[in-house]
């Protein structure tokens, strides 16, 4: 299983540098951590990469399939997005909210009805499943947001900021579900907290005004830039430095 970013360039304004430009990026099982300064380009690539954000040069390819080609639609079933803020109406029940997402995606009606209460009990949200999502916790929603991401069983996993908003606690719980439901799959999770992304990432991908600085293992990331303290912050820094300079 792979995900290759090749020649990618995605732009809002012609007038103005591209928000993504990427040479190669090629990614295989096990969590990328996406990393970068709010308005890096992260939430941009990750749209690219889920096939909702066509972007203006390039390719985005799962198993050498395009995802934006003719053959896109072997591919789209198999990709689980977790954006930054979960639209759903407040008075919906959870149950609800997961039974819907996995008719929008396609998923036969037999097996979202033995999968879902699964989901909501690896996200611990299966005593939750008769609330309404407005009376949902922010740590909560976030974990909604996950079960729907998950309800096709996806091979990539795209999760943008799963942890933002949320108080230590809740942070610590759902880096925890993240790390256990993430082995097999090709996970990508953009973050600018280099704690949540030492925790649950086995490589590093920095992204900074659209470019990528830096790609590799989460060790050798912070054994060669963490300083003598081996900070991953320290080594994210340094790298965001000495790339604008």
């Amino acid at each position: 299983m792979s995900v290759v970013v090749d020649d990618l360039r995605c732009s809002y304004d012609r007038r103005r540098p591209p928000a993504v430009e990427i040479d190669l990026l090629d990614m295989g099982p096990g969590v990328c951590g996406l990393v970068g300064v709010n308005g890096a380009g992260k939430s941009t690539l990750l749209r690219s990469l889920s096939g909702s954000r066509r972007p203006e040069h390039g390719r985005v390819r799962v198993d050498d399939i395009s995802l934006y080609g003719p053959d896109r639609h072997q591919v789209l079933g198999r990709i689980g997005y977790m954006p930054q803020q979960l639209d759903l109406p407040g008075e919906m029940r959870v149950a609800d909210a997961l039974a819907y997402a996995s008719w929008v995606r396609g998923v036969p009606p037999g097996v979202a009805r033995a999968r879902n209460p699964q989901l909501l009990e690896r996200v611990g949200l299966s005593r939750r499943a008769a609330d309404r999502v407005g009376q949902l916790s922010g740590g909560m929603n976030r974990r909604l947001a996950l079960a729907v991401a998950l309800v096709t069983d996806p091979d990539v996993l795209l999760l943008d900021e799963p942890t933002t908003g949320l108080d230590p606690e809740q942070r610590v719980a759902l880096r925890g579900i993240v790390s256990e439901l993430t082995a097999s799959a090709v996970t990508v999770l953009s973050s600018h907290v280099m704690e949540d992304v030492a925790m649950m990432a086995n490589r590093i991908a920095v992204l900074h005004e659209g470019r990528l600085l830096h790609d590799g293992t989460v060790e050798a990331f912070v054994a060669e830039r963490g300083g003598p303290q081996r900070s991953p912050e320290f080594a994210f820094l340094a790298t965001i430095a000495a790339g604008a300079a």
